[in-house]
């Protein structure tokens, strides 16, 4: 049975007991990740500061992300779910998307913060986040992938956040938005640093693409501005891919699939073995 707080450490594939010092840090970014989205929200609403923003260094102390595909997003729930054999700890919780709340400003789905292992322990236990919203506990894998497929619906990206500094332990999984996600703006701004690409890209064939005028939804599912139009013909920027698939579940002309891609460079933070199984052998 795994010990009452969680911690991943996907390098190694297993689950490791979270530290004292990763509990503090845990706390302090819970407090201060409200005041920190409203510093990057003014910085993003005039052009000037936007500039600056951009060439601010990432501090530390933050965390990164990293995007995965909705397939990939059920298959680290499954795992999550199975190594975490203690009933009496929280595997995921899920509460209000911390972007909206701390700047008021509200779209649906709201709940779609989703915690993970220790993070998701310790917010069901301390109230003590800054946006002081309540953490419900999710209780099965099946709930949390009907969560997940909610959100592809609604063409979110799915964001796992690991501490910057570590390189590792993962804690939750943000479902931005492409409106309100401060982190989101800040990386079409320019603060690339914010998504890291995921262990899938899209593999396109424009033999099979059907034309905008009788399909198109790619351009307007793709919020990563990867896809564009040339001769009624829909392009795809594999620079800017990251891997989400939502370009994928709607072409109608089969144009589109994910496929292994291959300089991933985050398999310390979340591996290929999890995430993409045998896709990856």
């Amino acid at each position: 049975m795994q010990p009452e707080n969680q911690g991943t450490v996907l390098s190694q594939n297993k689950l490791a007991p979270v530290t004292f010092r990763q509990k503090i840090g845990q706390w302090w970014y819970g407090v201060t990740e409200p005041y920190l989205l409203r510093f990057g929200d003014f910085m993003l609403r005039n052009e000037r500061r936007t500039k600056t923003y951009v060439q601010m260094a990432k501090p530390e102390a933050l965390p990164s992300g990293v995007i995965i595909s909705t397939a990939a997003a059920c298959r680290f729930v499954d795992f999550i779910y199975a190594e975490n054999d203690n009933p009496n700890t929280a595997s995921m919780a899920v509460t209000d998307c911390v972007c909206q709340t701390a700047l008021k400003k509200h779209k649906e789905p709201r709940r779609k913060d989703l915690a993970l292992l220790y993070a998701a322990e310790m917010y069901t236990t301390w109230k003590y986040t800054g946006i002081k919203e309540k953490f419900t506990r999710i209780e099965t894998a099946e709930q949390a992938k009907a969560l997940l497929q909610s959100f592809h619906q609604a063409g979110l990206l799915h964001n796992v956040l690991y501490c910057h500094n570590a390189g590792k332990w993962t804690f939750v999984m943000c479902n931005c938005d492409d409106e309100i996600c401060v982190p989101y703006r800040s990386y079409l701004a320019g603060r690339t640093q914010e998504f890291g690409a995921g262990p899938e890209i899209v593999d396109y064939d424009p033999d099979q693409c059907i034309g905008v005028d009788s399909c198109g939804h790619c351009l307007t599912r793709c919020v990563l501005q990867a896809c564009d139009v040339e001769d009624d013909i829909v392009t795809t920027d594999l620079a800017k891919c990251l891997g989400c698939g939502l370009c994928v579940s709607t072409c109608l002309g089969n144009a589109r699939s994910l496929i292994p891609r291959s300089n991933y460079q985050h398999e310390d933070v979340l591996t290929t073995e999890i995430l993409l199984g045998s896709a990856s052998e």
